[in-house]
C-alpha cells in the first residue's frame, strides 16, 4: 500500500527549496532546486526527480542527495492535468 502523500510538482519545489535552503552550506548562495519533474521508471523509489547545481565545491549536491531520498520516500508527483 502506497502512504505516499501526492504533491503537485509547484507544491513539492516549494517544500524541496524551503528545505534545501536550510540544509545546504552557509557559505553557497547560488545552488537551487530545480522543479521536480515526472518520470516512469518501473521498480524506482519514486515517480519524480528534480535537480540541483553539481558543480558546487561546498557539498551541495551531497546535501541536496540526502534530501531527494528523504523526500522520495515521503511523497509522490501527481501527473499535470492537460489544459
Amino acid at each position: 500500500m502506497n502512504r505516499k502523500t501526492a504533491l503537485t510538482s509547484a507544491d513539492l519545489f516549494v517544500l524541496l527549496d524551503r528545505e534545501f535552503r536550510r540544509r545546504r552550506p552557509r557559505e553557497c548562495g547560488a545552488c537551487e532546486v530545480q522543479l521536480p519533474y515526472l518520470v516512469q521508471r518501473p521498480g524506482a523509489a519514486a515517480n519524480w526527480e528534480s535537480l540541483v547545481s553539481v558543480g558546487c565545491a561546498r557539498g551541495c549536491s551531497n546535501a541536496f542527495e540526502d534530501l531527494l531520498a528523504e523526500f522520495q520516500r515521503l511523497y509522490d508527483l501527481k501527473p499535470e492535468m492537460a489544459r
